[in-house]
């Protein structure tokens, strides 16, 4: 079973990650990663290493990030730099709840399609005014 990292500025990776829990309730391989104002980057890179290693039981890592090229993102991509042709780490930007419900609810048949992750991220950022006025 893959494991899973959350990251983000501020403590959204913390939300997401105690809202799925009302969902699936406590699970194993999953931490979240929160870098605040006052932390540094380079100290950043080694927390989320850290992360990695904690989750992986040897069947990798998808890490999540709150938003492309935004500082969590900018120390994954170093730490993915290190060994960029490694299937080891995953890499997905722009996390909501619902890319973790989908990755908590297939992890564990099988390994999550990131075009899924993808598609489930997607799929429900809509316009509820405009569903709503169609159906009516």
């Amino acid at each position: 079973m893959k494991g899973i990292v959350i990251t983000s500025h501020g403590p959204m990776a913390q939300g997401i990650l105690e809202t799925s829990k009302l969902f699936f309730g406590e699970q194993p391989q999953i931490k979240a990663c929160c870098l605040n104002a006052d932390d540094n980057p380079d100290d950043f890179v080694d927390v989320l290493k850290d992360a990695i290693k904690e989750v992986d039981t040897g069947d990798g890592v998808v890490v999540f990030c709150d938003m492309l090229f935004g500082s969590p993102c900018n120390c994954m991509a170093r730490i993915v730099a290190e060994d960029i042709d490694s299937d080891k780490i995953q890499v997905l930007t722009g996390v909501n709840l619902a890319m973790i419900l989908q990755v908590l609810s297939v992890r564990e048949a099988s390994d999550p399609s990131l075009e899924e992750l993808l598609k489930s991220g997607t799929d429900g950022i809509v316009d509820l005014k405009a569903i709503l006025k169609a159906n009516m």
